[in-house]
């Protein structure tokens, strides 16, 4: 039996995937953003003291204008939706082929789990002087190499988020809660 909120199965996914799409909402509004995140896993480098406290967080990346970072500091709970899309590898996505790529959508395949995580808030990390901030702006980086342009900038925030809950669907439709 799975003890916490995330299975073997959900650990793999984190662990794997690019990226999530970020559910926030404030006064009543949602708000979805697709992103890069980094899913601390229970092994990490726990030499950051904070890290010590906490295990299934997912650290994410935005600039402090953002409607996302907005709403987590009004309203720190938020949803998180990963899927396991399985594409087609043979598209590539030059200008000579850009309608391919939009056929191809259509005929790629969902594969066996889509997740939604339930969570809220622990950190904020403001301070692009501390040594915490750059702790986890190179853990950032190292996961995601890509994504410099969202990580680096003087009104960037990374944010730390605990993982409260799993809801994992398959493709058959079973449908599971873990706490």
């Amino acid at each position: 039996m799975t003890s916490g909120p995330l299975t073997p199965s959900v650990l793999d996914l984190l662990s794997h995937s690019r990226f999530l799409h970020l559910a926030t909402c404030s006064d009543n509004v949602p708000h979805v953003s697709l992103m890069n995140y980094t899913f601390i896993e229970p092994n990490e480098d726990r030499s950051c003291s904070f890290l010590k406290d906490f295990k299934n967080l997912i650290l994410l990346a935005t600039s402090k204008n953002t409607q996302k970072f907005i709403n987590l500091e009004k309203n720190g709970k938020c949803s998180i939706l990963l899927h396991d899309w399985i594409t087609n590898n043979s598209v590539h996505t030059d200008n000579n082929n850009v309608l391919k790529l939009l056929q191809s959508i259509n005929q790629s395949e969902v594969g066996d789990l889509s997740v939604t995580l339930d969570g809220h808030v622990v950190k904020f990390l403001l301070d692009n002087k501390s040594e915490e901030y750059e702790f986890f702006k190179q853990l950032h980086l190292q996961k995601n190499p890509d994504a410099k342009a969202f990580v680096e900038g003087d009104d960037v925030a990374f944010i730390l988020i605990q993982v409260d809950e799993s809801k994992v669907s398959d493709s058959n439709n079973n449908v599971s809660k873990f706490k």
